[in-house]
């Protein structure tokens, strides 16, 4: 009887051991980033309005924007990462050049701007990347990111949201 008690507690205590130890793991690995994405999406060159949407009180911009293979990653501890390739305006003058030489990406929550990025440079092919952190609010619902000219944060270029979102 002796033994078989013991070997309920044993069983018992291990058990409440491993359950812990996993749920510890689990919170941590959210917690720490590594699982834990708020944003992973393409971004999409806007168009003046109506096209592309005012999102945040922010228009799009005045030109039509074109890209290439463009992603945005925001983790929820704020890290965020954007890769840009060949954002453009394709028609005339510009003819599939990039007249901003420096940009900031946004992170807009419900509709309200939570905070951007330090200014990134984009050559004249429209190529530019960022590795920066950002403040990301508690619940923040519906996220954006805005890919904006650093000079002038009344517009934006490029976002996360097509303008093709509505026919889903």
């Amino acid at each position: 009887m002796r033994t078989s008690r013991r070997k309920f507690v044993l069983v018992a205590v291990g058990t409440l051991a491993f359950s812990t130890f996993s749920g510890l793991s689990a919170s941590t690995a959210s917690a720490d980033g590594r699982h834990g994405n708020l944003l992973k999406e393409d971004l999409v060159g806007s168009n003046p309005a109506p096209a592309s949407p005012v999102i945040a009180g922010i228009q799009p911009g005045g030109a039509p924007w074109v890209n290439g293979e463009s992603t945005v990653r925001v983790r929820s501890d704020g890290r965020i990462k954007v890769r840009i390739r060949g954002l453009v305006i394709p028609i005339a003058p510009f003819n599939g050049t990039n007249p901003v030489t420096s940009a900031v990406a946004t992170l807009v929550c419900s509709d309200v701007v939570a905070d951007s990025t330090e200014p990134f440079a984009l050559d004249a092919a429209g190529n530019g990347r960022t590795r920066d952190v950002v403040t990301v609010p508690s619940g923040c619902h519906d996220p954006v990111v805005l890919i904006q000219p650093a000079g002038n944060r009344a517009v934006y270029i490029a976002s996360t949201t097509d303008d093709d979102e509505d026919d889903d």
